[in-house]
């Protein structure tokens, strides 16, 4: 069996000039830094509005499900998707499925997907 390889981190004093270019960048950075967590705090908003988005149209199609009376198997004869797949996307709050899926599983219940694109609310 072979041995993994090994590394050893190498420290060495910086020269003068690669401090004084180190403090710069860190002295630039600072000044963005809060503009920076800002952005990344709108990112994250986003993504968790998209999530909440996702598990509302996925509680919509599971309701759809049951009001039809329609079983896991059943939607797995309309659309393909197994079973396990399926209770996976009900029951997992962080499923991330496709649009495609969710067009599946919308048409085995008789509905469909509408997609829009809306400016960002600021």
């Amino acid at each position: 069996m072979k041995n993994k390889p090994t590394s050893e981190r190498v420290y060495r004093n910086l020269t003068a000039d690669e401090q004084r270019r180190l403090t710069d960048a860190r002295a630039q950075t600072e000044t963005v830094r809060d503009e920076i967590l800002a952005e990344g705090r709108l990112g994250k908003r986003a993504l968790e509005l998209a999530r909440e988005q996702v598990r509302c149209t996925v509680k919509g199609l599971k309701a759809e499900r049951e009001k039809l009376g329609l079983s896991l198997a059943d939607v797995e004869r309309r659309c393909g998707l197994k079973p396990s797949a399926l209770s996976r996307l009900e029951n997992d709050p962080d499923a991330n499925p496709t649009l495609i899926t969710l067009q599946r599983c919308a048409s085995a219940v008789g509905l469909h997907i509408v997609a829009a694109l809306e400016p960002d609310a600021v």
